[in-house]
């Protein structure tokens, strides 16, 4: 995009009451002080509690969109085709923001316009441990794995680069529709944030890691309400053999993910988890059902 771009910040939502009241104020004060014309919403996926009342309350500034039904990340591809803004920034519900984190998302977007992602720089919600930065991924024996606290994140937490992916940052709306948006098949989520954004690199377009802008974020906290740690655990490693088996081919990856299988899955009954091996299955089951 050779213009500044307009933006729209979407916030997700579900049974997030008390999370909007906690988080929200300090979107809506970033995008008032922003550069670039800014808006916000709230995407709700069904919720149940106060969520509305509280934004026609509190929020008369912000949008409040109702999902048509609760496909958690899912939900943005419906969204997204019906407002303007070429930038839109996605937010969970658990995170808050530092008063100046937009421009510096929105201003790669005006130089490069392959730019898919712009991703922030996270800190741990009381604000005193770098959680990610720019992240890294790869296959290592027979398993995918992309983290973002890999060895020595912290020192280049503070550094720009390009990253692998993002859950959540700055999209291209017309690069995010053009690649489909989020796979269902990973429902009910985890995953589906690093499949589009490989989407995206194999489509030759650009993403950026911009330490210059801060978020807060408490992680899963939708999630860990839903799932238990192992459910949650299970989930994770059925999304990735999934991921996997979509995504690479060739008898590089099926040798290695042959081979060093079932000792992972050993070594991890051993240790008393069986979440690998209840997520092989379940994937193996989803990818086998008619």
């Amino acid at each position: 995009m050779a213009e500044r771009p307009k933006a729209r910040v979407i916030v997700l939502n579900y049974n997030g009451a008390e999370l909007l009241e906690e988080c929200l104020p300090s979107i809506v004060k970033a995008a008032a002080r922003a550069q670039f014309e800014t808006r916000v919403s709230v995407l709700d996926n069904q919720s149940r509690d106060e969520s509305r009342s509280i934004i026609e309350q509190k929020f008369p500034g912000v949008h409040f969109e109702t999902a048509s039904a609760n496909r958690v990340l899912c939900s943005y591809n419906e969204y997204l085709p019906k407002i303007s803004e070429e930038a839109v920034i996605l937010l969970n519900n658990d995170i808050r923001v530092d008063r100046d984190f937009i421009d510096p998302l929105l201003e790669r977007f005006s130089r490069d316009p392959k730019t898919f992602l712009v991703a922030p720089r996270v800190m741990s919600f009381d604000g005193r441990l770098v959680e990610a930065g720019s992240s890294k991924a790869g296959i290592k024996f027979g398993l995918f794995g992309c983290e973002a606290r890999y060895p020595g994140y912290e020192k280049e937490a503070q550094v720009p680069s390009e990253t692998f992916s993002s859950g959540f940052g700055a999209f291209s709306r017309t690069h995010f529709l053009a690649l489909g948006g989020y796979d269902s098949r990973y429902l009910p989520g985890i995953m589906e944030d690093v499949d589009l954004c490989l989407r995206a690199r194999r489509a030759g377009l650009s993403l950026y890691y911009e330490p210059r802008s801060v978020v807060y974020h408490m992680g899963q906290a939708s999630f860990k309400r839903a799932f238990k740690p192992l459910a949650l655990r299970t989930l994770a490693h059925r999304n990735t053999f999934l991921f996997m088996w979509k995504n690479f081919s060739g008898p590089g990856f099926w040798f290695q993910h042959v081979v060093f299988l079932p000792a992972r899955v050993f070594f991890a009954l051993l240790k008393g988890d069986p979440a690998l091996a209840l997520g092989f299955f379940e994937a193996l089951r989803k990818v086998c059902a008619p």
